[in-house]
């Protein structure tokens, strides 16, 4: 059986080679201008390693669909041809059902209702239909509300799909029906080396056994595998990502998402140390670009935020940029970090919410919006989140544009 494997040097020149001909027989006669926007976007990714996957496909990034896929030409559709272009991803929560009890959850506020199935899958099929590819389904703990989660996932199979789960619940039968759905991959929260150190963290013994059990038999069963990982600014300034990565590599995950601390959710209004925050982030974007350059031999991708959303890369993707965040009670969000509602879809269409947040959020910013607007956020918020669109539309009427992204900008598909 073909395993997943790592390229660099002049093997990943080589694909984006063969890749730009093939962009340029899909698009030259059609969308002249589309190949050079395209050429634009794919670019940037050369920063990072390149995936080739048993099945013969690739993975330029964690967040874009395999390539050659038809979900990865409709992500670049969605941006060099549709106008206005689209976002490519959404975080989709399918429910709040959860045993853990981790303290930085951007959901603890949350209002604990489930959208009514019905109106759920009508949704994720306008949004699919409406061209997002890239799909990462959550909870809460997704396997513990099994039949919301199938409904949802046979509605986009086909499609870059990844579940987040922690394990919990889980069954040779729920790892095989995810299969059978043809999902990409699997991503479980792993916050420490240590097994007693995150099980306190999750506040469930046998947690963190459980999450690596989960993946190695998600990745028996043909999926990709990989971490959701946070870690505190001064674990990574004392070198906790190369323990991660360790650790990560030992399981034969095929990525880490280093997630930095946010004040949102259960965090909201807390305060971080500044220069020991700025030195974390310097430290992480580092540990990237060494994680996906030819001089790390590990098998596991680093796959940092504060990297993905630099200035050199995309900035800030929230808003319906790139993606946007959807809660298990219907809430329309610009990601799952930045707690405001732009509406709910037991209330309003999915049309109605996404183009007021496009509204808001109508030019790319290199500023992250969940660090810039968290101090306001935390003032006008109560005790539930997110924060409702009466209140979000006074708060974001306010709110000026930051410095645009540079990749985009040299695109000029926002305006």
């Amino acid at each position: 059986m073909k395993k997943n494997e790592n390229i660099t040097g002049f093997r990943k020149f080589l694909f984006y080679v063969r890749m730009s001909l093939a962009c340029a027989w899909r698009y030259w006669r059609r969308h002249p201008t589309a190949l050079m926007k395209a050429s634009q976007l794919t670019r940037i990714f050369f920063k990072h390693k390149l995936k080739r996957l048993a099945s013969g496909e690739y993975k330029l990034d964690f967040y874009l669909p395999r390539y050659p896929s038809q979900a990865f030409f409709t992500a670049l559709e969605d941006k060099v041809i549709c106008r206005p272009p689209r976002p490519v991803s959404v975080v989709l929560s399918i429910s709040k059902a959860c045993a853990y009890k981790c303290p930085h959850c951007y959901q603890r506020k949350d209002d604990p209702h489930e959208l009514p199935l019905p109106v759920l899958v009508e949704n994720v099929r306008k949004m699919r239909d409406f061209g997002i590819v890239a799909w990462a389904v959550e909870g809460g703990e997704p396997l513990l509300r099994f039949e919301r989660l199938e409904a949802v996932l046979a509605e986009i199979a086909g499609l870059e799909v990844w579940v987040n789960s922690t394990g919990h619940g889980a069954t040779p039968e729920k790892i095989r029906r995810l299969a059978e759905l043809k999902v990409t991959g699997v991503m479980s929260s792993i916050h420490s080396v240590d097994e007693k150190t995150h099980d306190a963290f999750t506040g469930v013994a046998g947690s963190w056994r459980r999450a690596l059990d989960f993946l190695r038999d998600c990745r028996k069963a043909g999926m990709l595998a990989g971490f959701n990982t946070v870690l505190t600014d001064r674990e990574v300034v004392g070198g906790g990502i190369d323990r991660i990565m360790s650790l990560a590599a030992e399981n034969e995950c095929d990525y880490i998402q280093l997630i930095h601390p946010k004040a949102c959710g259960a965090w909201m209004g807390k305060a971080f140390d500044k220069s020991l925050h700025a030195e974390a982030v310097r430290v992480a974007y580092e540990a990237q670009r060494h994680y996906n350059s030819a001089k790390s031999r590990l098998p596991t991708i680093l796959t940092a935020q504060v990297y993905e959303e630099s200035p050199e890369m995309l900035g800030c993707c929230c808003g319906g940029i790139d993606r946007f965040y959807v809660g298990a009670n219907g809430d329309v969000q610009p990601c799952e970090f930045v707690n405001i509602s732009f509406g709910n879809l037991a209330e309003v269409p999915f049309e109605t919410a996404y183009a007021r947040m496009r509204k808001a959020f109508a030019v790319p910013c290199e500023e992250w919006t969940c660090e810039r607007r968290a101090a306001e956020i935390a003032s006008a918020a109560g005790d539930r989140l997110p924060l409702p669109w009466t209140e979000t539309e006074k708060l974001v009427d306010r709110w000026k544009d930051g410095t645009p992204t540079k990749v985009y900008g040299k695109m000029g598909i926002y305006r």
